[in-house]
């Protein structure tokens, strides 16, 4: 027996100075660490036309406060569930260590945490969240590295104004003014308590999202305040049992002004690493507020139709590539996923202009014609039938200018036979489509996901006339004293052929022409009688997706409705982004000059009927169509 406890003695002792060795080394090489705690950067940041729209601190929409003016039971409510020995360690609770590192050595994972407020501190600051040995490492000595150089208070300060509270919400002050419209001074207990809850899990401890499962942390958050005697019993019971009342919203100025758009500009100033400067800063940005009041009141005009509809919009200046305008959901508290930006979704019959421009290099012109009836492909032994909307066929010989206008199926997928798959696929890509793209039969019809933000962007190119237009968030950086640190280019070199783009614009607007109907309406047709100015456009409709996309010179603006889940959509659901992209665009060339395209010098303009593409015969609709002079059809020589 005295062996055995000699043995366990020893084994004890050599234990505990191999864990002295261990964080002996931890702390030696943390503290040769360089890590700072960045400066609070105040950033500016302006629209298209000089007027402030935001201010950042850092690379994050938040409101900075110090520590002084947090109320005290705040800073304690944080402590008290966090990390109780904040005020003690440097950096790091081993004892706490110890116990989680058993933990989940027993369930073979990382499944508890002992991260002290220091080491989340550091995690929000230099790593990301991902669960591994090798981060947990780095956070541990990052902590130690920032222990040895600031003050307790300092790194408080920035913990409590870097934490994420859910919402799109960063920082204390938000979080107060957020769920209780008041600043991080005037909170109650019961709201401190409430608050100290969330980051633990954002979206789990929501009291908008889950108020019962933060009402439940909250009761604990009480409860260990009062067993580290910084609340009494009695104000326990009062604040345990207190009914709170959730505000919801962050009523800052810059709140109602495209906070999708802020999330692009703040994501450009990480990549382009110029907040690292540690200088106050001046961005100048390509949003369009003006035309950012347009939409907002289009979509009041023209709301969906169903609560659980969302929407996105994009629109860019095709001559310079200026982002205009980014709308990634429908209510950005609800939900900071940016549907324009980051959503992949079938384009449906969007993507034909693309196959189109395509045609055109290959011979093809608005006059060319295929039969549009009922139609069954069979290539390499499979069977593909693809159908016209509503499973209408003119069953006739049409042209491309009709094709486009009411969207025929049978005439796309024709063209895309002919051209050869392999065609629109490196179209596409060359049209700077960077999210894969299926060779397939159905491709030509919109099969293959892609995003809003980039399909417009692929539209600008069409609509600058060739050029290799790239969206442009922010134009300008200038630090304090007016030096530029950063200028967009904006000298976008021609890539495509501008004839060509041209002649397709012009074949694009015959889709608010519903003279080229013959049994079905033209696409734009609900809307012609909305608009005032000559635009390009094409929709597009699959079972999940709905969209438009369409311009002039001076604007591309594309919009895309759907469910988040992938429900499918129906007729009443969609029609609204029509009338909305229509509201937008008048009003967003209203009064000013025509936006229209001067006639290149290669192209000639000849009045054919543009249903069949061949000369008119009397009393037949006539219109001019338009053909590059080395491209002429033949029959108008006769």
């Amino acid at each position: 027996m005295k062996t055995l406890l000699r043995f366990i003695k020893y084994l004890f002792i050599l234990t505990t100075l191999a864990m002295v060795f261990v964080v002996g080394i931890f702390v030696y090489y943390a503290r040769k660490l360089d890590y700072m705690i960045p400066k609070t950067v105040n950033v500016e940041v302006y629209d298209a036309r000089g007027t402030q729209f935001l201010t950042l601190y850092g690379d994050k929409k938040r409101s900075y406060i110090k520590l002084e003016e947090i109320d005290r039971k705040i800073i304690d409510a944080f402590i008290s569930i966090e990390d109780k020995k904040f005020y003690q360690h440097r950096g790091i609770d081993i004892l706490r260590i110890g116990g989680a590192l058993l933990s989940n050595i027993e369930a073979n994972t990382i499944r508890q945490g002992a991260s002290t407020i220091t080491q989340q501190y550091a995690r929000n600051l230099y790593l990301d969240f991902s669960k591994d040995y090798k981060r947990k490492i780095a956070e541990i000595m990052i902590a130690i590295n920032l222990e040895s150089k600031y003050s307790k208070d300092e790194i408080l300060e920035g913990y409590l104004n870097s934490i994420y509270f859910d919402h799109g919400i960063y920082g204390i002050e938000d979080a107060c003014r957020f769920y209780f419209n008041k600043s991080a001074r005037d909170v109650t207990l019961a709201e401190a308590a409430a608050l100290a809850s969330i980051p633990k899990g954002p979206g789990h401890f929501s009291p908008l999202k889950n108020p019962e499962s933060n009402a439940e942390r909250r009761r604990l958050v009480l409860s260990e305040m009062k067993e580290d005697g910084k609340i009494t019993a009695a104000e326990y019971e009062v604040a345990s049992k207190a009914e709170l009342t959730f505000y919801g919203q962050l009523d800052r100025l810059e709140d109602a002004y495209a906070p999708y758009y802020q999330d692009m500009i703040v994501k450009e100033l990480r990549d382009l690493g110029i907040l690292a400067r540690n200088e106050s800063l001046k961005v100048y940005t390509s949003l369009d507020l003006e035309l950012n009041q347009i939409i907002i009141e289009a979509l009041a005009k023209y709301p969906p139709p169903k609560s659980e509809l969302e929407y996105a919009l994009f629109a860019v200046d095709p001559e310079t590539g200026a982002a205009l305008a980014c709308v990634g959901g429908r209510d950005y508290r609800e939900s900071t996923y940016n549907r324009a930006t980051e959503a992949l979704r079938q384009p449906g019959s969007t993507i034909k202009p693309f196959l189109y421009y395509a045609a055109l290099g290959y011979g093809f012109t608005p006059a060319t014609t295929f039969t549009s009836a009922k139609t069954t492909f069979y290539v390499n032994g499979k069977a593909y039938a693809p159908a016209n909307f509503a499973g209408i066929y003119p069953d006739r010989e049409v042209s491309m200018a009709y094709a486009l206008a009411v969207s025929d199926n049978i005439y796309a997928v024709k063209t895309h036979l002919f051209l050869g798959t392999e065609v629109l696929v490196e179209t596409l890509k060359d049209f700077g489509i960077t999210t894969p793209v299926r060779d397939n039969l159905s491709l030509a019809l919109g099969t293959s996901e892609v995003k809003l933000s980039e399909l417009v962007s692929a539209y600008a190119r069409l609509a600058s006339l060739g050029k290799e237009v790239r969206p442009t968030y922010i134009t300008m950086i200038t630090d304090e004293k007016g030096k530029t640190l950063y200028k967009a280019k904006t000298n976008f070199k021609q890539r495509y052929n501008a004839s060509d783009c041209f002649i397709l614009s012009e074949t694009m607007t015959n889709v608010f022409d519903n003279r080229l109907s013959i049994n079905i309406s033209t696409t734009g047709a609900p809307i012609a009688n909305k608009i005032t100015r000559k635009y390009a456009a094409k929709s597009g409709t699959t079972d999940f997706d709905s969209w438009i996309i369409g311009y002039n010179k001076r604007i591309v603006l594309g919009i895309w409705t759907g469910y988040d889940d992938n429900r499918p959509i129906d007729n009443s659901d969609v029609k609204y982004i029509k009338y909305l992209w229509a509201e937008i665009v008048e009003r967003y060339n209203a009064g000013k000059t025509d936006a229209w395209y001067d006639l290149p010098s290669d192209v000639i303009p000849i009045v054919l009927n543009p249903v069949t593409g061949a000369v008119a015969h009397q009393n037949e609709y006539r219109k001019a169509l338009y053909f590059r002079v080395d491209n002429l059809p033949w029959y108008i020589f006769d």
